[in-house]
């Protein structure tokens, strides 16, 4: 058989179909090669001519490489077998791989040249395509195996064993192999492994295994059979290293399963698994029972800003599928029905190439119950800064910008708006007075680290000037710098003004106690003196000594236990004293007085005490004692009402005489005196106006002024205040003219005293700085609605008119437009503050036109609830009074004051009223139990008994029928309400002002003189 033949029918896959060329040739004994023969498939593989080659080897032996040329001559010369591969080049740009097999026959040589380079080709590929499955296997942690089941081999790819962490050089067996399953993973995969044999399906499970370093290993193992004849042969699959996969599975059990937040899964048919905190969070006992419920079944219908749950719903699902991740606030509902918020997540995921929405619930209750608190603790801040007139500032001093509390802009008359002005600007706002104490504070504060509080008075934009408490405390940064400035303004002026007013008030009891005929002292809470008459400087041996401010026991150490324990007992309440007490003296002489202690109050406080003594020893025969008492005054608001209250006492007891008189004696004038008595009547009427503001402010001031709301017609209130100021107008040659719309509501529903007293205010005022022309009242009505109806008044006169730069001024407390005016008009400067403020507390304002020369406009509105009453109208003509004979008329004047004694004995003796006089409580009870009156005339304070008691007193008399029905009237100078509620409470049935209007007395006289002799009347009959 020839070599051809051989080479085809061997067998060996490399040669079959690719084309063969033979040669045979000899080598000459100079080692030439000659070729003899050679077949027709050289010109195709060498691209030589088949003669050009047998004509000369060399042909051949050229397009080889010259390598591989001088190893394939060398090898023929040895005239051997062998097998050769070389490189040929055939043309420019083709070359090829060929083989050569060399046989020895009988000197000769035969040589097959084969064309291996597609072989070669398809090997390389082959070797690329390893190469890179192995790299991939690395990547992805996969590996490959396989099992002869004949023979029970094992074989492993090298990631496999990589996987276990063993080196290819240690082999593999299959019980080897087996071991590294868990005891848990055997029967799984021995099951799968068997099931695969039986039915031929492959199979794919996931299991844990130990390496042999004794590591978890996780793997995703898939095998397939191979069967011949219908018998298994091999198994063959991959494992897959999953490890990693499961570990970050388990995370996100681990987050799923154990987070306080809620995890849900929905699909389209509902909630698909959820974890523990989602049933915890929601009530329910399990999650099956959770799972059952729809996802709308956890929300309430509608959501807090008014939609639909279930329609907001789909609109979040919506939007989470559109962004990817959505994140919103819910309001949910429990099983028991109570709702909480919840910050909801919603993710559209991917598990199981199914779109699913994993739902995260984090639980804001307590950050909306935070931030509700917040929201509430800021409105609160907002309205008490309001209420209190204090604002809140901060300065940082590294931006250089400022922010201001919406109250700290009005306190300094800018709308809120911005983040505060400008250090410059602020800067002007200061008077230019306190500009450098304002600097040094801030100072002090930046340099010195320190709190600053002091006081400034600034111009508001609002006009006028207003006094401020400020408070800056520094904020140091992380080096010890102060990087920031924050604090508190507080709006002081009423408090400035009320202690200008008190300090003035205060000068004036202090000059009160100083030269008070008696030893008192008034103490604050820590015992200091604030104030002492002279007497008591001298009794205590102070003479030479300020002691003001100075604690008591600073200035006698040695003070008794006991003494201390009196005064503790004053601060705490009691009123305490001794008519008789003595204390031995360091020299041993016993001194005898009486004395006592008072607590006086401040807005309802105590604020210290008040001490009287009296040294009674020339009563005791030598016996000298000290007698403390003095009732506590009321705190520092109501010390200066009651101080007022005195003093207006006091001076309405005089003025009573004054006045009475003098009504006395225009009755019967002579020529040459009734000018001047009417000038002192006008005085002192204007005196007790003066008396009346200055009261009433001091109401305002203690924020004590209360509005009633009552049922009244504004047309006849106007057209009384008219009525009783007309008498003026006629008197000054001047117009008092009304303008009252029609369409002005019948009646309304609000406070015709204070209505009354702001018009008689504004009118008075038209009336006195009018010399010619009129005043003309408007009332007209500027928006009604079916609750409430607002009415504009208006008071214009053609005065002397007010200068545009005093014109903000004139509401302020005490002043007036110019000294003149007050020189040559009168008054105090506050009637007109008490109207802004009568207004202002009321929800109004006043406002003002007015030009020198021309006249002045003010006007207001103020609205009242609408009224369905019916009123009559009550327009007063102020008919003078026919003071007819009241004769068997018998009255009881119950009056200390002798002067006040003799001006009513004059009235009621004209009127022909039979009267009797009892100077003291006692005696007016001892009085009306042994005599028959018709009523009382009571006065308010009185030495032994007040008549506040003594009317208690009188009402406890039998028989009840007489003594409970006997009219009682107040006759005061007090003007404070609080008495006269005292007066009502105690029984009394009247209630008449010192200095008291003829008129008046008269009426309340004739009124109850008819009341009291019907019910005589009545009892005598029965």
């Amino acid at each position: 058989m020839s070599l051809k033949k051989q080479i085809l029918q061997s067998g060996k896959p490399l040669f079959k179909s690719i084309e063969l060329t033979f040669f045979r040739y000899g080598v000459s004994a100079g080692g030439e090669i000659n070729i003899i023969t050679i077949d027709k498939n050289a010109q195709q593989l060498f691209d030589v001519p088949a003669d050009d080659i047998i004509a000369d080897a060399n042909k051949l032996l050229n397009v080889i490489d010259e390598a591989d040329r001088e190893t394939l001559i060398s090898a023929l010369k040895q005239q051997h077998d062998f097998e050769w591969e070389g490189k040929v080049t055939v043309a420019p740009n083709i070359r090829k791989l060929i083989k050569a097999q060399v046989t020895h026959t009988n000197n000769t040589l035969n040589c097959a040249f084969i064309d291996i380079t597609p072989v070669k080709k398809l090997q390389l590929k082959l070797n690329k395509a390893k190469r890179l499955l192995s790299e991939t296997g690395k990547l992805a942690k996969i590996g490959t195996w396989e099992i002869n089941l004949v023979t029970g081999k094992l074989t492993w790819s090298s990631e496999v064993y990589h996987m276990h962490e063993m080196d290819v050089e240690d082999g593999i067996d299959l019980q080897t192999a087996i071991n590294f399953y868990t005891p848990v993973s055997r029967p799984v995969i021995k099951a799968a492994v068997d099931k695969t044999i039986a039915t031929g399906e492959p199979y794919q499970v996931e299991l844990p295994m130990l390496t042999a370093k004794g590591n978890l290993l996780w793997v995703r193992s898939s095998g397939n059979i191979i069967k011949k004849n219908g018998k298994p042969k091999r198994l063959y699959g991959v494992f897959q290293d999953i490890t990693y996969q499961k570990d970050i599975e388990e995370q996100h059990r681990v987050i799923f399963e154990f987070s306080t937040d809620a995890h849900l899964l929905f699909d389209e048919t509902g909630i698909i698994d959820c974890n523990n905190a989602a049933v915890e969070m929601m009530g329910y006992s399990d999650k099956s029972e959770l799972m059952s419920h729809h996802p709308a079944d956890f929300s309430p219908q509608y959501q807090p800003d008014g939609q639909l749950s279930h329609e907001k719903s789909k609109e979040m699902d919506r939007l989470a599928h559109e962004k990817g991740v959505h994140q919103f606030e819910w309001m949910h509902k429990r099983k028991d029905g109570t709702e909480l918020f919840i910050e909801v997540t919603l993710n559209p995921v991917s598990i199981r190439h199914k779109e699913v929405l994993l739902v995260v619930w984090h639980d804001i209750t307590l950050r909306k119950q935070a931030e509700e608190k917040l929201r509430k603790n800021e409105a609160l801040l907002y309205e008490t800064q309001e209420l209190t007139h204090s604002g809140s500032w901060e300065i940082d001093l590294v931006t250089g910008k400022n922010y201001w509390s919406a109250e700290a802009f009005r306190i300094f008359g800018f709308e809120p708006v911005g983040t505060g002005p400008q250090t410059h600007d602020f800067d002007q706002l200061i008077h230019p007075d306190d500009r450098d104490k304002y600097k040094s504070a801030i100072k002090m504060a930046v340099k010195g680290g320190k709190t600053s509080d002091f006081d400034l008075r600034i111009f508001p934009k609002t006009g006028g000037i207003k006094y401020i408490q400020a408070i800056g405390k520094p904020q140091f940064n992380e080096y010890g710098a102060v990087t920031r400035l924050y604090g508190a303004i507080i709006d002081i002026t009423a408090y400035k003004l009320a202690e200008e007013a008190i300090r003035l008030k205060q000068k004036q009891l202090n000059t009160f106690i100083e030269v008070s005929p008696a030893a008192i002292a008034i103490f604050d809470k820590e015992m200091r003196y604030i104030a002492a008459s002279d007497i008591w400087k001298k009794d205590y041996k102070l003479e030479r000594k300020n002691i003001v401010g100075v604690r008591h026991y600073d200035l006698f150490p040695d003070s008794s236990l006991r003494w201390k324990e009196f005064h503790d007992r004053g601060l705490h309440g009691e009123i305490i004293g001794e008519v008789e007490d003595s204390y031995v003296r360091k020299n041993g002489k016993v001194q005898w007085f009486r004395w006592e202690i008072r607590p006086w109050f401040e807005k309802d406080e105590i604020g210290g005490i008040i001490m009287f003594t009296e040294v009674i020893t020339e009563r005791k025969e030598a016996e000298q004692a000290l007698i403390k008492a003095k009732e506590q005054a009321e705190n520092a608001a109501q010390a200066k009402t009651q101080f007022l209250s005195t003093m207006s006492h006091e001076i309405r007891t005089p003025m009573n005489a004054v006045i009475g008189f003098t009504h006395l004696l225009l009755q019967n004038p002579r020529k040459d005196q009734e000018e001047y008595l009417k000038i002192l009547k006008f005085s002192g009427e204007n005196l007790l106006v003066l008396i009346n503001d200055i009261l009433d402010f001091s109401k305002i001031e203690a924020g004590k002024l209360e509005f009633e709301n009552v049922d009244f017609s504004v047309k006849d209130l106007i057209r009384n205040i008219r009525a009783a100021m007309e008498q003026r107008a006629i008197e000054k040659n001047i117009q008092l003219k009304l303008m009252i719309e029609d369409d002005l509501p019948h009646a309304v529903i609000g406070d015709p005293v204070r209505l009354g007293q702001i018009l008689t205010n504004l009118i008075s005022n038209a009336l006195k700085f009018t010399n010619y022309g009129k005043v003309t009242v408007t009332a007209s009505l500027i928006n009604q609605t079916e609750q409430s109806a607002t009415i504009g008044f208006e008071v214009k006169d053609t005065g002397i008119g007010i200068p545009l730069d005093k014109q903000a001024s004139i509401f302020e407390s005490f002043t007036q437009a110019s000294s003149d005016t007050t020189r040559k008009y009168g008054g105090t400067g506050l009637g007109l503050t008490i109207t802004k403020r009568l207004l202002e507390m009321q929800g109004s304002f006043i406002k003002l036109q007015s030009e020198p020369g021309v006249g002045s406009t003010f006007s207001f509105n103020l609205t009242f609830a609408n009224s369905n009453l019916k009123l009559e109208s009550s327009v007063s003509r102020q008919s003078p009074v026919v003071q007819g004979s009241l004769l068997g008329t018998r009255i009881l004047l119950a009056e200390d004051n002798q002067i006040n004694i003799l001006l009513a004995k004059q009235f009621l003796k004209q009127w022909d009223v039979e009267c009797d006089v009892a100077e003291n409580g006692e005696l007016a009870v001892k009085l009306t139990q042994a005599n028959d009156y018709d009523m009382i005339l009571m006065d308010l304070q009185m030495p032994e008994m007040d008549g506040y008691t003594a009317t208690q007193e009188i009402r406890k008399l039998e028989p009840a029928y007489k003594y409970r029905k006997l009219p009682i009237i107040a006759l005061t100078a007090s003007a404070m309400l609080d008495n006269k509620d005292r007066a009502f409470i105690v029984g009394m049935d009247d209630y008449i002002s010192k200095p008291f209007n003829p008129d008046e007395l008269y009426r309340k006289i004739a009124h109850y003189s008819k009341i009291s002799k019907a019910n005589k009347l009545l009892h005598a009959v029965n």
